[in-house]
């Protein structure tokens, strides 16, 4: 019986790939036998991350230092991997920056800007230039990254730029599912919950009295592992998931259920 999940001869791109989930979701999809190109700002954390997980999966991985507000960036790193490798079969949109340490009245523009520039602009832009490859090749699977905190309002007074952002891209991802189906896209994203990332970890010792109030609110009573989301991400990218588009899958261990 073939396996679905199988995905050897498939180039992924994965965004915000140097550390924490993006590292997660190139190590998955690598083990799961693609070819992976990571991308993030950092370059030299990106050929550390890459030999690592090349050694691990013993299949090749590939840089590109990218800046997803940039769009001229956007353009050069998809021309990039197309020249290097062809094509470009999944999309992992993953890079983002935090939510602001203020609340929304005391907010600044400029941080708002820069919010809403990063996790919702850049991964429109990284959704139209790729998009255009996948459209050529009639076939692709993008996978966007939301959160759990685009569906909730969270208990939490920083609420502002991050949570709108992750909300847009939900939106964004329900509407490109429809306008690409023609093309033979599929676009889904992953609502991610709590997640033991090692900076989670460090925020963890730090601030432990939160954490035990976050697992007061999940039904599972555990934060989330990083290998548990990149494995959804290789169901997303596999022929698995044919049939599934402009869904917005909650991995959140039932936080937002209640």
């Amino acid at each position: 019986m073939k396996n679905k999940f199988d995905l050897t001869g498939k180039v992924a791109v994965v965004t915000g790939a140097g550390q924490g989930l993006g590292e997660a979701f190139a190590r998955s999809l690598s083990s799961a036998g693609a070819k992976v190109y990571l991308m993030a700002r950092n370059a030299r954390r990106l050929e550390t991350t890459a030999k690592k997980i090349s050694d691990e999966t013993g299949n090749e991985t590939y840089t590109c230092a990218l800046d997803i507000t940039d769009e001229q960036s956007v353009i050069n790193a998809c021309k990039t991997v197309v020249d290097t490798l062809g094509k470009i079969d999944v999309l992992v949109n993953n890079a983002a920056v935090g939510r602001s340490s203020e609340r929304l009245e005391n907010e600044s523009l400029e941080e708002w800007n820069s919010i809403i520039g990063t996790n919702l602009t850049g991964t429109f832009l990284m959704m139209k230039h790729v998009g255009r490859v996948m459209i050529a090749q009639r076939s692709g699977k993008i996978i966007n990254l939301a959160s759990m905190t685009g569906k909730v309002a969270m208990r939490n007074p920083t609420i502002g730029a991050y949570d709108v952002s992750k909300s847009g891209i939900e939106c964004l991802t329900r509407l490109m599912a429809g306008v690409w189906s023609e093309y033979g896209i599929t676009v889904n994203s992953i609502c991610p919950g709590y997640y033991m990332t090692d900076i989670n970890k460090d925020y963890v010792k730090e601030h432990p009295d939160f954490y035990q109030d976050s697992l007061e609110q999940i039904p599972l009573k555990k934060w989330g592992e990083p290998a548990d989301i990149g494995d959804m991400a290789v169901f997303l990218a596999s022929s698995a998931s044919d049939y599934m588009t402009g869904a917005n899958v909650v991995t959140d261990g039932g936080y937002t259920i209640w």
